[in-house]
């Protein structure tokens, strides 16, 4: 058997072939044929070219077939004798061919789609005057992701164009190649005449993601060569990791690729070895390095000794912080302040600032304390010091506490007794001999709250299609209206109506003042549209204004006039393929758009549907499609097996027809006369 148990007997197999094909109706000689095949029950002795949503219903009955089978005879009593249980293990792969057959056709279209783009290339470069980024073309292998492998998608097969069985979608060789002649070769060591070299073409991807692309061969070598690659990773001088190919046959040439992903920071080298098993190998260093960065910021903060210094009886420390790091960092600060030798107290960080301070990554950064906590009202003649110390609040390993910076030491001088009386400047008993405030001050009457709209504007937003968006801004003024929220109320309507729009906002009455500005957007056609402003404090008025109306006028509604973007056909021996990208217009847009009827035709060459020589095509293919706004999604249309007794040169027409806005049939035709196919 090609892929199961050689141990496992005809007999066994038989027998499994008689419980599938009662279960499945399959005829019992196909289902023994099909488990000779591999020694799985998956179709693998039919017709591999089914499309793979048939093949997938197929696989999906089977599997509840079997499970199916299995419960009936474990529950059988009379099969199993009484209590006794059996199992019928049917091995198959089935599930892991669903995925793996799902998979493949999503990197086939993804790398068609690829190759068009490719073939497009140099049209697209003269669109654009040298430039691809206009069509969002950035990277021809495409690159979405963060940290994935998004430069090639893997694909099992023979990779070596001259064997026999060369699967050309394959980026991975499976070992699986042969040649019908083997050019005198056989895996052994190839003649003294061959001349292999390793290339390197590896490339870093995301900063941390190391691609492999290496190739090795002698491409006037015919040498069959059979054998094991190696791919080593070595950072910093010392071996990482390693990837290995096993079986690989070919002659001439063998791509290896693969990806180490998410790399550590360092010098990264590739090491590449070929080993034939006959014993002979290959060993190359690349010369090329790969280097990773560590873009981190550690916190380096620098704290100069502390700056004591007395305001009377009340202590004043100033601290200048220095980042070294050039990364900027919030810290926490602890204060001490000792007393004649002694610890007095402490102040918390939370004290001297709201949680966290900021040390700017460029420069000094200084700080001061001043009349906080126990920092005031301390007693004269004692000889004073503080203490500092910090931690940062945000790095990124555990936060890193500073030692104890200690500050200078001073004398607070004696001071008066306290005159106790009003010490506020601004209360209407203010007394300038007091030194300390006793909480006698009286104050003038507040003034009450009051609010003025200025810089009235309302207008149409210009970038708007519709023009149903208006724009109303203005600036509010409070007076008097500290420590309040105030209320505003932005309103639309029309004269007689109540509003039909409106907004609601709240400012801060300690601002100097608050632009504010709001869109109404999708407004009804109508005439002299009014905004109304309204301030608000506690639910009473404090100022309403008008401004000048706007209409709302009915545009007259933009239609797609759909264009022909790019157009490109390729063709082989066999096959022609067109692809083509249809759009609404040549900018973004998210226009409406028609139904499009596009049409791919092959003649012999001067022949046509049209004419006194009008015959019919060789082959045709129709496809409609819904075209609307404007997007990068070419299209593609295939005519196989066309040729007719060797002809080569075939014409080739293209059309897309569809109706417009204005009920008129629209086309476009595009020609490729007397063609030759590729051999």
């Amino acid at each position: 058997m090609a892929g199961g148990d050689s141990n496992v007997g005809i007999d066994e197999l038989a027998e499994q072939a008689k419980i599938v094909a009662k279960a499945t109706g399959r005829d019992e000689e196909d289902v023994l044929a099909d488990l000779l095949d591999d020694g799985v029950v998956n179709n693998s002795n039919r017709d591999t070219q089914k499309d793979l949503v048939t093949q997938l219903k197929e696989a999906a009955e089977l599997i509840t077939t079997v499970q199916a089978i299995n419960k009936d005879v474990a529950e059988n009593t009379v099969l199993n004798g009484g209590e006794n249980s059996t199992n019928v293990t049917v091995e198959t792969t089935l599930e892991g061919d669903i995925v793996d057959r799902a998979i493949e056709s999503l990197q086939i279209k993804a790398d068609n789609i690829k190759k068009l783009i490719l073939t497009l290339t140099p049209i697209f470069l003269l669109l654009t005057g040298g430039s691809l980024e206009a069509f969002g073309i950035i990277d021809m292998m495409g690159n979405d992701s963060e940290g994935d492998d998004d430069y090639y998608v893997e694909i099992w097969g023979c990779t070596a164009p001259d064997a026999d069985n060369y699967m050309p979608d394959a980026n991975i060789d499976d070992g699986t190649c042969y040649w019908d002649d083997n050019n005198g070769g056989g895996g052994g060591p190839p003649p003294a005449n061959c001349q292999w070299e390793w290339s390197d073409n590896s490339f870093m991807d995301n900063e941390n993601f190391l691609v492999i692309r290496a190739n090795f061969g002698d491409d006037s070598c015919p040498h069959e060569m059979e054998g094991r690659f190696t791919v080593e990773l070595h950072k910093d001088g010392e071996y990482q990791t390693e990837h290995s190919w096993e079986n690989i046959k070919f002659k001439h040439n063998y791509e290896v690729q693969h990806s180490f992903p998410d790399l550590e920071s360092g010098i990264y080298r590739n090491h590449f070895i070929f080993e034939t098993y006959d014993g002979s190998n290959w060993n190359w260093d690349s010369p090329e390095t790969h280097e990773v960065f560590d873009d981190t910021c550690y916190p380096q903060t620098e704290l100069d000794d502390p700056i004591l210094s007395a305001d009377e009886n009340e202590l004043i420390v100033d601290l200048i912080f220095s980042d070294m790091g050039g990364c900027g960092q919030d810290i926490e600060i602890e204060i001490e302040v000792w007393k004649d030798g002694y610890l007095h107290d402490t102040l918390e960080y939370g004290e001297v600032h709201s949680g966290v301070f900021w040390i700017e990554p460029n420069g000094d950064t200084t700080m001061r304390v001043q009349g906080k906590g126990e920092l005031t009202d301390l007693s004269d003649s004692d000889d004073w010091t503080v203490k500092v110390r910090y931690s940062h609040a945000n790095a990124d390993d555990e936060p890193f506490e500073s030692e104890w910076f200690e500050s200078n030491s001073i004398v607070i001088d004696e001071v008066d007794d306290n005159i106790y009386g009003c010490t506020d400047s601004e209360a209407i008993n203010y007394d300038s001999m007091a030194t300390s405030n006793d909480g006698s001050c009286e104050y003038e009457p507040e003034e009450p709250c009051d609010v003025e709209i200025q810089n009235h504007y309302r207008g149409h937003v210009a970038e708007d299609e519709e023009q149903d968006a208006i724009l109303v801004a203005f600036r509010v003024v409070p007076l008097n209206c500290e420590d309040e929220m105030v209320e505003i109320d932005i309103e639309l309507y029309q004269n007689g109506y109540d509003a039909n729009y409106s907004h609601w906002v709240e400012i801060s009455g300690d601002d100097e003042y608050t632009d504010v500005s709001h869109t109404f957007d999708g407004v009804a056609i109508g005439n002299s549209w009014t905004p109304r402003i309204t301030a608000t404090l506690d639910d009473e008025q404090l100022e309403q204004v008008l401004f000048w109306g706007i209409d709302v006028e009915e545009q007259e509604p933009e239609v797609c006039e759909i264009n022909l973007f790019i157009i490109q056909i390729s063709t082989n021996s066999t096959t022609a393929t067109v692809g083509f990208d249809l759009d609404c217009g040549e900018e973004t847009n998210d226009l409406q758009g028609y139904n499009v009827s596009v049409q791919f035709l092959v003649y012999h060459v001067n022949e046509s549907n049209s004419g006194p020589n009008a015959t019919g095509p060789l082959q045709w293919v129709t496809q409609t499609y819904y075209i609307e706004g404007y997007a990068d999604d070419p299209r593609f249309l295939v005519l196989d097996n066309f040729s007719v007794n060797n002809t080569t040169h075939y014409d080739f027409y293209w059309y897309a027809m569809w109706e417009d806005a204005d009920g008129e049939q629209q086309y476009i035709e595009q020609k490729w006369m007397n063609r030759e196919v590729n051999p």
